[in-house]
């Protein structure tokens, strides 16, 4: 009985040796992308994401670009899909993460944004442009003027553009704002001949002429305070000062004020002098001992 038992373990482990198996890769121990084993092509899920054969990709061929993309002899491949019209023999990735271009389109991830490769830049601030248009960070169309498209200011968090008719803003129009006499002031505010504006918005009322930034979101001009744009009721622009912009506490010689709200009962004359506002509310003010 025991030699019969024995002879069956041993015919076992020929067959199974006989037998090869392609083990999938496993996040546990496989860095995510690409996989070529023999004759499959694999893309491998971040961990705890689990592999998919890819139907079709040629793995003779099979070219791995990076993490996200690949190719072979017949397409291009995104995160393991097959990105519909690329052409892998042209096929390049560009300096800007997700962007790629071959010789038909430049693609931003899986979408086609441009059809002109041949004249495709990449700007400052996540812009881009070819030859008819001018491209925003998502890939929309910014604007249809690129000869004249030139960035203005990029600081602060602000980025300000204008083409031959309109000037932009984080990639938002300006609306009313004329390019050939726009200037960026700081804080989100700028201004051109006839208006002052705050972000994309015109300021209404404004005084082009006296209007100047004091710090941060606050700005006056000979009749009014503004903060972000909006006037800061019953506010003196003569006497008016900023007293932390962080915690966006301002007053004049009558008030004090917590964004644009009068803080009551806070009277200016009362208070400590040379002392750091430490605190500020629609309620309250509070300095430092």
């Amino acid at each position: 009985m025991r030699t019969i038992i024995a002879a069956t373990v041993l015919v076992a482990v020929a067959l199974s040796g006989g037998c090869s198996t392609v083990d999938e890769p496993d996040s546990l121990v496989d860095e995510a992308g690409y996989h070529v084993r023999d004759n499959a092509v694999y893309y491998l899920n971040p961990f705890p994401g689990k592999a998919f054969e890819i139907d079709d990709a040629d793995a003779a061929s099979f070219d791995i670009i990076d993490r996200t993309y690949a190719r072979d002899s017949g397409q291009v491949y995104i995160n393991g899909y097959p990105l519909p019209g690329a052409q892998p023999g042209s096929f390049e990735l560009l300096e800007r993460p997700g962007f790629a271009k071959d010789s038909r389109r430049v693609y931003q991830h899986d979408q086609p944004i441009s059809t002109d490769p041949g004249h495709f830049e990449l700007l400052p601030g996540g812009l881009s442009k070819d030859s008819s248009r001018v491209y925003a960070p998502d890939g929309a169309v910014l604007s249809h003027d690129p000869a004249e498209f030139e960035i203005v200011s990029d600081e602060d968090d602000y980025l300000f553009a204008e083409d031959g008719g309109s000037v932009y803003v984080n990639n938002r129009p300006i609306r009313g704002a004329s390019p050939s006499t726009f200037e960026v002031l700081s804080g989100g505010y700028s201004r051109d001949a006839e208006h002052a504006f705050y972000f994309d918005r015109q300021i209404t009322d404004a005084d082009v002429a006296s209007f100047r930034v004091i710090e941060g979101p606050y700005a006056v001009d000979s009749q009014r305070v503004y903060w972000m744009g909006e006037v800061i009721a019953g506010a003196d622009p003569a006497s008016f000062e900023v007293l932390n912009a962080n915690f966006e506490c301002s007053a004049d010689t009558r008030h004090a004020f917590y964004r644009q709200t009068t803080i009551p009962g806070a009277r200016p004359a009362t208070f400590p002098p040379d002392s750091e506002v430490v605190g500020c509310s629609p309620a309250s003010i509070s300095f430092a001992d």
